[in-house]
């Protein structure tokens, strides 16, 4: 077996298997949510159907145009950008450093894989780098995905107790847009992200925008169905004119029971996970340790009879 060859078997099932969880990752989100998420997105089409990010014309935007621009279409610069909003990164470059980084990730995959191939055929090495074009590119959108639902647990964590403060500060006489600029600096060292979306809606608010467009754009740019929810309701009470600290604390109650039960849902579902990996991984381990013994012991025994 030539030296090479664990490396290339190494990158094939690396490339596959990357590709293999990808795509059930993407079949079950599809098949669950997909009616979900079409809502969703033509809602953000409708609300945020500008321009594309600004890609300015240097060296590294023709090179984002002439690789992923040519491959996945103009829409994939739109998707990135809400994707890096809903993990936490914002500002008119961010795309852009994604693009460089994934870009350079990717040839680095690629060359580690050309001269770890030089001895092999045309075909391996054909393979070898098609392995690596796959990592590079799937490694970092992998790294993206879980930025972004970290980014969404903590928005998560952070909506019951903001929401109590809310209905607190309201009921101590602030008005409303005062109650969100107070509890954004208060909950600013304990829960960043979502103080950070409180800044950017009093600013909306500051700027001359509506409430309830302010609120909308927040809700788009976490992509939280909660704080979709909880916008819709602000702006409701607002507008019939219902008490709406009562209102924040029975939502912040809903929310906590909602946490509690999906809890629950998670501890009930790890029994049925644990059967495989106790399977495969602890019963074989454990058969060995108490038969092994029986067994030489067993073989002794027969050969002294011999």
């Amino acid at each position: 077996m030539p030296p090479e060859f664990p490396i290339l078997f190494f990158l094939s099932v690396a490339g596959c298997s990357t590709l293999l969880v990808a795509g059930i990752h993407y079949y079950w989100r599809t098949r669950q949510d997909a009616l979900r998420w079409r809502i969703e997105e033509l809602q953000e089409q409708s609300e945020s159907g500008g321009p594309l990010p600004s890609l300015r014309g240097d060296i590294w935007d023709s090179l984002l145009r002439s690789t992923y621009g040519a491959v996945f279409g103009k829409d994939w610069f739109r998707q990135k950008e809400l994707e890096l909003m809903r993990a936490g990164f914002r500002g008119p470059r961010v795309v852009k450093v994604y693009g460089v980084i994934s870009l350079v990730f990717t040839a680095v995959m690629v060359v580690c894989a050309f001269f770890a191939l030089q001895n092999q055929d045309v075909s391996m090495r054909l393979l070898g780098l098609a392995g690596a074009v796959v990592l590079g590119y799937f490694v970092p959108d992998q790294v993206l995905v879980s930025l972004r639902k970290r980014h969404r647990l903590n928005l998560m964590a952070a909506l019951p107790d903001t929401t109590d403060m809310l209905s607190i500060v309201l009921g101590a006489g602030l008005s409303l847009d005062q109650a969100i600029a107070r509890v954004g600096e208060e909950i600013r060292f304990v829960y960043p992200e979502l103080a950070d979306e409180f800044y950017w809606m009093t600013l909306e608010v500051q700027a001359g925008q509506e409430r309830a467009v302010a609120f909308q754009h927040m809700a788009q740019r976490t992509g939280l169905l909660d704080i979709r929810s909880l916008a819709s309701m602000i702006v409701q009470a607002e507008r019939f004119g219902t008490g709406l600290s009562q209102a924040l604390r029975i939502y912040a109650d809903s929310l906590r029971t909602k946490r509690r039960l999906e809890i629950e849902s998670t501890i009930n579902k790890a029994g049925v996970k644990m059967v495989f990996p106790i399977v495969l991984f602890i019963l074989p381990a454990l058969f060995v340790v108490i038969l092994v013994p029986g067994v030489i012991s067993t073989l002794r025994d027969l050969q002294l009879l011999r």
